[in-house]
């Protein structure tokens, strides 16, 4: 009984399944009605398909009910349920993805025009994380893109190189700010681009193939990076302030001895050598903790930053007036940086055919260290624990005389007594 009807169903089954027939036709463009060569036809549901010619026909086989997939580059994509063996299709143009604007190096352009690869990064994105450089807001954002922080005190060096190594000159690429280019090299352990204010940026475009050499020329030969700032719209003139305060601080102390650990090291070795036994050091566990050089060099630290910015405007002109202050004190004692900004940018609607812009900036800058050039961390590694960083009186401690025939500096006294700092002023008109 099992068999019969399993047999019934197969039965019934063949005999609904529609026939095969050849489908046919030619794929035109609605707007001018010329035919489309490449479009892909493609039965849904399966891997089968073909293009169209030269002439815009296709021929498939396929069954009545099937749907038939039309896609083209440009077009927006069609579906057509098969009911019969001719079908023409005309596909309309989707002017939504052939009009999105990309910011490039000599202005706008439409998407659909542009060959090289272009990486952007939002002004959303570099909110997203606490920055004080614009070189800092690439990094880990944009594909191809290395981003090193050459040193660890505030505002320091970066480096960032586009798709790795390119030059022996340097791999820093061309930095363009609202159409005026500035070159990215660093100068020593100062970033060329502390001196900008990443809450003035809207958006940061990395051109990365050498298509942008033939915009910017050999300067662009390691890449380009486009920063575009903010600028004012129509509309009511509008105050707006943003800020925020941050606390830093080191994560982790290295293990180093203490200075009843020390003791106990130094008369295991008198004892080995036979000589330079210190009376101080008889009874290690009588003696305290000693000094520890990395919680006296290293603070909790911290931060804050304030944009305050005047924009508005009609259909003729639009402005925007932004003013910005930055203050970081680094965890190092002996590092800082202090920024102020001011920027200014008016559009002016000429005539109908002419718009006219005009930009202004100002930047002053200060950054203190004295912790890379004086070997500050290396020196709180290498003192020893029975060194006192200050002594009662209130004088810097130092080193005496031991038989171990080492001397270090107090680098507490390094980071603080020593001045070491870069001044920098850039002006925009």
């Amino acid at each position: 009984m099992a068999v019969l009807c399993l047999t019934l169903f197969t039965a019934f089954t063949l005999s609904a399944a529609e026939p095969k027939i050849t489908v046919s036709g030619t794929v035109t463009l609605q707007s001018d009605g010329e035919p489309l060569t490449g479009v892909s036809v493609r039965l849904k549901g399966t891997s089968q398909g073909v293009a169209t010619d030269i002439d815009g026909n296709y021929s498939l086989p396929a069954s009545k009910g099937d749907v038939l997939i039309f896609s083209y580059i440009g077009c927006a994509t069609l579906e057509l349920e098969v009911t019969g063996p001719t079908l023409n299709v005309e596909l309309k143009d989707d002017i939504q993805k052939l009009d999105d604007v990309v910011v490039v190096g000599y202005g706008t352009m439409k998407r659909s025009d542009i060959t090289g690869s272009v990486v952007s990064v939002s002004e959303k994105d570099i909110k997203k994380t606490i920055v004080t450089s614009v070189d800092q807001a690439l990094q880990g954002r944009a594909a191809g893109v290395q981003v090193t922080q050459n040193s660890g005190a505030p505002g320091g060096g970066i480096s960032v190189a586009i798709r790795g190594t390119n030059s022996l000159n340097g791999n820093e690429p061309l930095y363009v700010i609202d159409g005026i280019a500035v070159e990215g090299q660093t100068n020593g352990n100062t970033s060329a681009l502390s001196s900008i204010n990443p809450s003035d940026i809207v958006s940061l475009e990395v051109l990365k193939d050498a298509s942008a050499t033939a915009i910017y020329g050999s300067r662009a030969s390691n890449g380009v990076v486009l920063i575009t700032t903010k600028r004012g719209s129509v509309g009511k003139t509008k105050i707006s302030y943003e800020g925020y305060y941050a606390s830093q601080r080191i994560p982790k102390f290295l293990d180093s001895m203490n200075l009843r650990e020390y003791a106990k090291l130094y008369n295991e070795r008198a004892d080995i050598l036979g000589w330079g036994k210190r009376e101080e050091f008889a009874d290690p566990s009588v003696l305290g903790d000693g000094t520890n050089w990395q919680k006296e060099i290293f603070q909790n630290a911290g931060m804050h930053s304030h944009q305050l910015s005047v924009s508005g405007g009609n259909d003729a002109t639009q402005f925007l007036i932004s003013g910005g202050y930055t203050d970081q004190d680094g965890i190092a004692v002996g590092s800082a940086f202090e920024r102020f900004t001011a920027r200014i940018n008016v559009d002016t609607k000429v005539a109908k055919w002419l718009k006219v812009g005009a930009q202004s900036s100002l930047s002053t800058s200060k950054r203190t260290n004295t912790i890379d050039d004086y070997n500050v961390i290396e020196t709180a590694l290498r003192q020893l624990p029975e060194v006192p960083a200050k002594n009662p009186d209130g004088s810097w401690g130092y080193q005496e005389d031991n038989t171990l025939g080492t001397y270090y500096t107090n680098p507490l006294a390094d980071a603080l007594t020593r001045e070491n700092y870069w001044k920098g002023l850039q002006a925009v008109v």
